[in-house]
């Protein structure tokens, strides 16, 4: 009994110590492949019927900023709140501080905290601006940054612009928008409010967090690195763009090169002719 028992005791043990080989050898393989794969980028923009561009972005690899390796890549995009004031001149400082906070961020830092620490800046600068012109609470932009670095994805939100993943066919939303909708909803599953009265409120797309306010604590941001595989897409996108977007486009929009791809969606987009189509930006991060 006790010499059978070490038997099957000693199959059990080379079958598991099997198994972390395995293991083992599988995340070296991944971690040798991800050090070989690349970043091919897209981007599209139009004004829409808008009098002006409100949307600013900023897309490079990360060696642009300073830093060292060559397949990691940074993007950014910003829409200035078009019903508030300066909403141009929001956007675009929103991105150029963005980028020049997170370019001189110390290597000791994690990419979290740095995409963090960037964003409180933006919102700094963008409600001194709002201040400087006598326009507290009437000044704001959205922001939205991704950073992949050594085949990993962070990412950081403010506002309703959205950042997504594509993979083997499916499309998720990794932000929150952060619209009172959410605050409506909280009171339908308190039932204090019903569904109805949730969809119908005249003020449930209004941001209740975005750059340009005094304190902004209602961020989107990812603590651990998500992993990325061959064949993902990583998807920025502004609000004139993410209600069209959809796993049949993409399937198609995805046959062709990154650039194509996101001219492609936009012209989807355009094609709807929506009387009041908001601007419009896209940026493609394909992972290969």
């Amino acid at each position: 009994m006790r010499m059978r028992w070490l038997i099957k005791g000693s199959a059990r043990v080379r079958r598991i110590l099997a198994f972390i080989w395995r293991s083992i050898y599988k995340l070296i393989s991944a971690n040798r492949a991800s050090a070989s794969r690349s970043v091919a980028a897209g981007l599209a923009q139009h004004i829409g019927e808008r009098e002006e561009q409100q949307d600013a972005y900023r897309l490079f690899p990360l060696e642009e900023t300073g830093k060292k390796e060559k397949q990691d890549f940074f993007a950014v995009l910003a829409d200035g709140m078009g019903g508030y004031a300066m909403g141009k001149e929001a956007g675009i400082l929103a991105v150029e501080t963005m980028v020049s906070a997170y370019a001189i961020h110390s290597p000791l830092t994690s990419v979290p905290k740095a995409l963090g620490r960037s964003l409180q800046l933006a919102n700094k600068a963008v409600y001194e601006l709002a201040l400087k012109n006598d326009l507290e609470w009437n000044v704001g932009s959205t922001l939205i940054a991704a950073v992949i670095a050594s085949g990993k994805l962070n990412w950081i939100s403010a506002g309703d612009s959205r950042v997504y993943l594509y993979r083997s066919g499916v499309l998720v939303s990794l932000t929150r928008d952060h619209v009172y909708a959410n605050r409506l909803y909280e009171q339908v599953l308190a039932g204090t409010l019903s569904i109805e009265e949730a969809e119908s409120h005249p003020e449930r797309h209004l941001l209740t967090s975005y750059l340009g306010i005094p304190s902004m604590t209602e961020i989107d941001a990812n603590q651990t690195p998500l992993a990325l595989l061959a064949g993902d897409y990583v998807l920025l996108c502004s609000d004139g763009i993410h209600d069209d977007l959809s796993e049949e486009l993409l399937e198609v929009a995805f046959k062709f090169s990154p650039q194509a791809a996101a001219d492609y969606i936009l012209q989807y987009v355009l094609a709807q002719q929506r009387p009041y189509q908001d601007n419009a930006t896209i940026i493609l991060l394909a992972y290969r």
